[in-house]
């Protein structure tokens, strides 16, 4: 049957009894929607995203190619067909709407469950489109189905476009909290796309119909601007991909959003009547092609600047990688070459130590002035061994610290009694004062608490020429705070030394003066191994020749005041 009062349309649906905006609002949304949803899934097929824009932009598509034929075509059956289907897609079109969302967020397909939600809510339709429940007659004077749509029908497929913009919205908001920082605004945006499509689309549709209904309007043109969320979605999944590379396809997402701003520019030529719009729309064209050719070209220029700092970042990770490895090897080789020498040097040592003391007879004066130095001379090796054992130790994470509670005061007091005898033979004063007033109580680890205060008290005889060295172990049992402060009236330090003096190999640039001996370790691995059992130290100087102050701080143990 024919319905009345229309021509025959030529090629289909081409008439000239229809709106002026029918052919522009939907050639443009289906060249847009198709462009981009094929693209992506060609490009990404394997993503599920992408899959689920397709399908997506496949319905939205089909439903406007439809309802582009329900405008312009006058066989009542044909129309009757296409009615009944523009529902079931229009359903659809909530379900993948939501597929999508949730896999995007995702970044992985759903499962089992998710799936057979989405089919349970959609089935109803899918039974119902071929019936007389969703569309029982048609209007052949006006051509439309609206008083013959089942309300019931009607009112299902209303709540499933409203389930998805509620759900849509809900997992928007919680896949914004849950996401890092720098996947917040992507995740923004595609909400912000989503759901402007879905609200837009489905409210201008629902109304546009039922002010028909209601006559209100003569008919329902007005859902021709509900078609321009589709748009507005393609471009925010656009500037996702240019500026983010969504769904990794880089330089064809530019050049498909040109193409499709530069068919949409032409479009308007053949809807154009005036000479004056003729002019304006060509102009247009010619700036839309100048402007995407600068555009595809600047972003090709801003792709590839980003590959390049992209290779650079991973050579510049796997050269890291192999420093590392050669950083480990390294310390492996000082570990193990540290450990070859610590035997004979011990040997040595100890052979020294039976000459001097006359177990092979006695020596000339001058033999034992030559033993005495290299005696020295073992000692500083047998230090320096030692520190490149610990340094070894501490950089493989092998320190080991066995912890308990013992009186650092009492520690600091020995230390100081051990190293006297060094200071003296400079000309140094060194001694020790006790400020304490709670337990002097620390758990730390006794034997490398000790070697972190005799590196300090070792390292203020060498760079204190002449004067004296303090050593104050003192407390705050308010703070339970133990500190054990070692003040010189050496060489003094620099704002620049002060700054990098726990660093390793790093000594003062007029140590040399006072010490040539020094291997710049001591303060770091007393450093690492204060840090090791809970303490920290820190070094103060008024500046060079003005002395220094290094301070060694543990949490105090509450308890009986230390005598």
């Amino acid at each position: 049957m024919i319905c009345n009062y229309f021509p025959e349309p030529a090629y289909l649906f081409f008439t000239s009894e229809v709106p002026e905006l029918l052919y522009y609002s939907h050639f443009t949304s289906i060249v847009i929607s198709l462009l981009i949803g094929v693209l992506l899934f060609v490009k990404s097929g394997k993503n599920p995203a992408a899959r689920a824009l397709f399908a997506l932009t496949l319905c939205f598509s089909a439903w406007t190619f439809i309802n582009l034929i329900s405008w312009t075509n006058i066989q009542s059956d044909f129309i009757l067909f296409a009615w009944s289907l523009s529902i079931l897609l229009q359903s659809l079109m909530s379900i993948f709407a939501i597929y999508f969302m949730r896999v995007y967020i995702t970044q992985r397909d759903t499962g089992i469950l998710f799936k057979s939600i989405l089919l349970l809510l959609v089935l109803p339709v899918l039974i119902l489109a071929p019936t007389n429940i969703s569309v029982s007659g048609l209007n052949i004077s006006d051509c439309d189905a609206f008083m013959f749509e089942g309300y019931m029908y009607q009112l299902y497929y209303v709540f499933l476009s409203i389930i998805a913009m509620l759900w849509v919205l809900v997992m928007a908001i919680q896949g914004y909290r849950a996401a890092l920082i720098n996947q917040k605004r992507q995740l923004l945006l595609m909400g912000i796309g989503v759901q402007f499509f879905l609200f837009t689309f489905f409210t201008i549709v629902f109304l546009a119909q039922y002010f028909t209904v209601s006559g209100v309007f003569d008919d329902s043109r007005f859902e021709m601007y509900g078609l321009f969320g589709m748009t507005f979605f393609m471009a925010v999944l656009g500037y996702l991909i240019v500026k983010y590379q969504a769904f990794n396809i880089k330089m064809l997402a530019t050049q498909a959003l040109v193409i499709a701003l530069i068919l949409l520019v032409g479009s308007l030529a053949f809807f154009e009547t005036s000479r004056t719009g003729d002019v304006i729309v060509g102009i247009t064209f010619v700036l839309a092609c100048i402007g995407g050719f600068f555009l595809v070209r600047s972003v090709k220029k801003e792709v590839q600047q980003r590959e390049q700092l992209e290779e650079l970042t991973q050579k510049l990770e796997a050269a890291n990688e192999r420093l590392k490895e050669l950083d480990k090897m390294k310390s492996e080789f000082v570990s193990i070459a540290s450990h070859q020498l610590r035997s004979p040097i011990t040997a040595i040592r100890g052979y020294i130590s039976m000459l001097t003391e006359g177990s092979y007879g006695k020596f000339p004066d001058k033999a034992r002035e030559v033993l005495d130095r290299v005696a020295e001379s073992s000692k500083f090796m047998a230090s320096s061994i030692e520190d490149y054992l610990n340094v070894s130790r501490i950089e493989a994470g092998n320190m080991k610290y066995e912890l308990s509670d013992f009186n650092l005061k009492e520690q600091a007091e020995r230390v100081t009694d051990e190293l006297r005898q060094v200071a003296l033979k400079k000309g140094l004063v060194l001694l020790f004062r006790s400020d304490v007033k709670g337990s002097g109580m620390v758990h730390a680890d006794i034997g490398k608490a000790r070697q972190v205060i005799m590196n300090f008290v070792d390292n203020s005889i060498k760079y204190t020429p002449k004067g004296t060295i303090t050593v104050i172990a003192h407390d705050d049992p308010s703070k339970k705070k133990m500190w054990v402060t070692i003040h010189d009236t050496g060489i003094g330090m620099s704002k620049e030394t002060l700054a990098e003096v726990f660093d390793k190999f790093v000594r003062a640039k007029n140590a040399n003066q006072v010490n040539v001996t020094g291997t710049g370790l001591g303060l770091y691995v007393a450093k690492k191994m204060a840090s090791g059992m809970g303490g920290k130290v820190w070094a103060e100087s008024e500046g060079e020749g003005k002395g220094s102050s290094f301070y060694i701080e543990f949490p105090e143990l509450p308890g009986n005041p230390s005598k």
